[in-house]
């Protein structure tokens, strides 16, 4: 495994920080996996790049979810509110590639 020194601004790295405490993980395992992910925008077909570049941008999460209750689930959908211009702007940079 290589090692890379990474500065970045201290707003990023607060808000590295703060995503993996909300997650229970290492800011290396997320700047990691947001960089996997980043890197696989570029691989694949039309879906899995777009699917890549929403993962990077956290709007998706990969791996198994379990299941939860109406309430929460409704409290989830909620949070999602204002994501549609992010996931446009996706959809847009995606069809300019093309």
């Amino acid at each position: 495994m290589r090692q890379v020194l990474l500065r970045v601004p201290d707003e990023i790295h607060r808000r590295l920080a703060a995503r993996a405490a909300r997650s229970g993980q290492s800011v290396n395992a997320i700047a990691t996996q947001i960089l996997d992910a980043v890197v696989d925008a570029d691989e694949g077909d039309r879906r899995s790049r777009l699917q890549a570049r929403a993962t990077a941008l956290g709007v998706i999460r990969t791996g198994r979810v379990a299941p939860v209750d109406p309430v929460r689930r409704r409290r989830i959908i909620a949070s999602t509110s204002g994501t549609g211009p992010v996931l446009d702007h996706i959809l847009v940079a995606e069809r300019e590639r093309v």
